[in-house]
């Protein structure tokens, strides 16, 4: 499998073309002219670089936590202590170790961002913890709980609805992510982000539907499934340039006090 910080910066044009402008912009209303923000799940910390160069923020401080070590390294050694003028530190830890910290520590941030991050965690505990940070959370890229590969495969609804299974039996979130945040927190503003890949493909494109079909596999073998013919003909498929994918994502923002 493609490792996860090589994954992650192959999926930022993907991201890029999938965010939701209104909902950011409206992010953008609610944050200070030089705003300190939290970011969970921040792997290589391109959403600070993105916001820096797309005029979101131009100051302020951005506090970048992810557990994936590599990612995070990898994120610092690109951007560094800044982005223009916003100053960037990286803290590998849990996200909620973090959050328990800077409670500890009386540190309080004017926002939390969380790409893809929310349909990870159990949507509950997470408002509720980082409440205790921020007055507000943007949780772009939320999974909405479709995932579709075309051509038609006779066993496309059998490997998916297990992906779905896994998702919430085998690891905390689950495939209503987005509607589960919407539920547990004040919904600011909303909207569709999906994620679109089709032939001919573009940079990054190929080895994020690798790295997406090796995942798929992977979770569905775990709940004892056996995905294999499955993922062979969508990787010939994928060899062949033939390979299309989308996903139903939501990117919110939420009042979370």
């Amino acid at each position: 499998m493609t490792d996860h910080a090589t994954y992650l910066d192959a999926k930022r044009a993907l991201d890029d073309r999938s965010l939701n402008r209104e909902v950011l912009d409206r992010f953008a209303a609610e944050l200070p002219p030089e705003p300190e923000i939290l970011e969970v799940g921040a792997g290589t910390a391109t959403m600070v670089e993105r916001l820096v160069d797309w005029g979101v923020i131009e100051g302020g401080r951005w506090v970048a936590v992810d557990a994936h070590e590599a990612a995070l390294a990898a994120g610092e050694a690109r951007v560094g202590e800044a982005v223009g003028d916003v100053t960037v530190e990286y803290r590998v830890a849990d996200a909620f170790d973090a959050v328990s910290k800077a409670v500890a520590a009386g540190d309080r941030f004017d926002a939390v961002v969380g790409c893809a991050f929310f349909d990870v965690v159990d949507a509950a505990p997470a408002v509720a913890a980082l409440a205790d940070v921020a007055p507000v959370a943007y949780a772009p890229i939320t999974y909405d709980g479709e995932t579709r590969f075309a051509p038609a495969d006779p066993d496309d609804d059998a490997v998916l609805d297990r992906y779905h299974r896994h998702m919430r039996e085998f690891r905390a979130g689950g495939p209503d992510g987005a509607a589960a945040l919407a539920r547990e927190a004040t919904v600011i503003a909303e909207g569709p982000s999906p994620w679109r890949i089709e032939p001919p493909y573009e940079s990054g494109e190929r080895t994020v539907l690798a790295h997406l079909l090796d995942t798929v596999e992977e979770a569905v073998g775990e709940t004892g499934y056996d995905a294999s013919d499955w993922a062979e003909r969508r990787r010939a498929a994928l060899k062949d340039g033939r390979l299309r994918y989308e996903a139903a994502n939501r990117d919110l923002l939420v009042r979370l006090d």
